[in-house]
């Protein structure tokens, strides 16, 4: 009897070790499989990589679904699929990926791939949040700020945009910055503002810059200085920012800060145009009288050839 209970013993012992050396196995292989999936990414070939990370995240590897959503997102080594992408985002969310998390708060918030839905989208930037997730933290602040899906709290917006700068994110030294420019959810403290715009300023964030400019261009808390003001709106037009655009064109055209150049500045109105018509029609009757048509139209092939900087 004893002889066939060890035998049963064994053979359990067997079974288990047997089993266990497989699921060893097929997770190392899993392992080696998202490495390889991963290396194929960072080398360029998306294809292969898509190719490899789908079926790890079908196996329901957070990290891969992750990666499949953005490239789905992306339309990287598959076509561009905003409802694939939005499962997948929510199925690594769901596990607990912040930057998943991260992903399918503002898909609905953009009604991107799932109907818009600002609630949800407030509580997956939470959720992630939570975790540390500084861009999260921003976005949430920003829907706290407006009261979109969650109850406006400025208080909260502010500790949120703190929250995010002191995470890292430095498009938020320009949210917190004019809260405390205004005195919205804060004490107000216009040379804080200032020290916020200018930290923003120092990373390149092209809102931060404006802002530090427009300062320095009034010399509100700052020291007035035109040349200062000057360099800081070019930095933010050439980006792309159109209240950077205008201002730039109106120092070039009146000669503020620098050497007044009507043409260079009827470019500058002319990438503005596409955003603010009316106020560059403003500008161009303005000026229209101080240049001829060979600069306007040379204005204009320039500003069709722009491309703003990244």
């Amino acid at each position: 009897m004893g002889n066939i209970f060890q035998r049963r013993h064994a053979a359990t012992w067997a079974a288990a070790g047997t089993l266990l050396m497989f699921l060893l196995l097929a997770a190392g292989a899993a392992r080696a499989d998202m490495k390889s999936g991963m290396a194929a990414l960072e080398a360029g070939d998306s294809t292969a990589a898509y190719s490899e990370l789908l079926p790890q995240a079908e196996a329901g590897n957070a990290a891969a679904q992750y990666e499949v959503g953005l490239m789905l997102d992306g339309g990287r080594g598959t076509a561009f699929d905003a409802d694939a992408a939005a499962q997948w985002f929510r199925a690594a969310a769901e596990q607990g990926h912040a930057r998943a998390q991260h992903a399918i708060a503002t898909y609905f918030e953009e009604g991107k791939g799932v109907y818009q839905d600002f609630a949800q989208a407030a509580h997956w930037y939470g959720r992630a949040a939570a975790q540390g997730n500084a861009r999260a933290a921003r976005n949430l602040g920003n829907l706290y700020l407006e009261g979109k899906g969650v109850a406006r709290d400025l208080i909260h917006a502010a500790e949120l945009f703190r929250r995010a700068a002191d995470g890292g994110n430095s498009k938020a030294y320009k949210n917190l910055g004019y809260m405390y420019y205004f005195g919205t959810g804060v004490v107000k403290d216009l040379e804080h503002a200032a020290d916020l715009f200018r930290l923003g300023a120092e990373d390149d964030q092209t809102k931060s810059e404006f802002a530090l400019g427009f300062l320095h261009f009034h010399g509100d808390v700052v020291e007035k200085d035109l040349a200062m003001a000057y360099s800081l709106f070019h930095r933010a037009a050439a980006k792309g920012h159109v209240d950077g655009q205008i201002f730039l064109g109106r120092m070039l055209a009146e000669g503020e800060g620098v050497e007044r150049d009507i043409a260079e500045a009827w470019f500058w109105f002319t990438l503005a145009e596409a955003q603010k018509p009316s106020i560059a029609a403003y500008y161009f009757n303005k000026y229209d009288g101080e240049i001829d048509t060979t600069h306007k139209e040379a204005a204009r092939l320039k500003a069709r050839l722009w491309v703003p900087k990244s």
